[in-house]
C-alpha cells in the first residue's frame, strides 16, 4: 500500500518505525484527527478571544505573547499528545538484528541532532524577539535547547530499538 505524504511526514517527526497495517493506519489517522480537532477548536477559541479583547489591550507585546503561546500549544502540546499515543500503540519501536544495531544507534543520533537543531532554531528566533538577536542569553539558551533536544530525542530513539535474533 502506498503511503500518503502526510503519513510519511508523521512517520519521520513522530518516529513511527512499526508496520502500518490497516489497523495501525486507522489508529494513526484517529490520533491525527483528534490532534487536528483540538487545534481547530483551540484556534477558533483563541482567535475569538483575541477579537473580543478591547483595542487598548492589543499592544505589540501582547500579540507577540499570543503568538508565542499559540506556537507552544501547537508544537509542544499537540506533539506531546501524538508522541504519547504513538508510543502507546508501540509504533515507535524498531526491531533490528544484532548486526544492524550499531547502524540503528547511529541513525538515532542523527535524528536526535536534527530534532535538537530544529527546536534550537525555533527557540532562537523566539528568544531573539524578546532578548535581541546577538544576546548572550539568547545564544546560550539556544545551545541549551539544542543539546537537550538532541540528547532527549536520541535517548528516546535508542530506548525504542529492540534487538531480535
Amino acid at each position: 500500500m502506498k503511503e500518503s505524504i502526510l503519513i510519511k511526514i508523521m512517520r519521520y517527526f513522530f518516529s513511527i518505525r512499526g508496520v502500518l497495517d490497516e489497523h495501525n493506519l486507522r489508529e494513526v489517522n484517529k490520533v491525527a484527527t483528534n490532534a487536528f480537532m483540538f487545534l481547530w477548536i483551540y484556534t477558533a477559541v483563541a482567535n475569538g478571544a483575541l477579537l473580543i479583547v478591547s483595542d487598548k489591550f492589543l499592544t505589540h507585546s501582547t500579540l507577540i505573547w499570543f503568538l508565542f503561546v499559540n506556537l507552544i500549544i501547537a508544537l509542544g502540546g499537540v506533539s506531546l499528545y501524538v508522541t504519547r499515543k504513538i508510543s502507546k500503540l508501540k509504533l515507535n519501536y524498531r526491531e533490528v538484528s544484532v548486526e544492524e544495531y550499531p547502524k540503528a544507534v547511529h541513525q538515532a543520533i542523527i535524528h536526535g541532532a536534527w530534532f535538537g537543531i530544529i527546536y534550537g532554531i525555533f527557540c532562537y528566533f523566539m528568544m531573539a524577539r524578546i532578548q535581541g538577536l546577538f544576546s548572550l542569553f539568547t545564544i546560550l539558551f539556544t545551545l541549551f535547547i539544542v543539546v537537550m533536544g538532541w540528547t532527549s530525542d536520541t535517548q528516546k530513539e535508542i530506548g525504542h530499538i529492540v534487538k531480535v535474533e
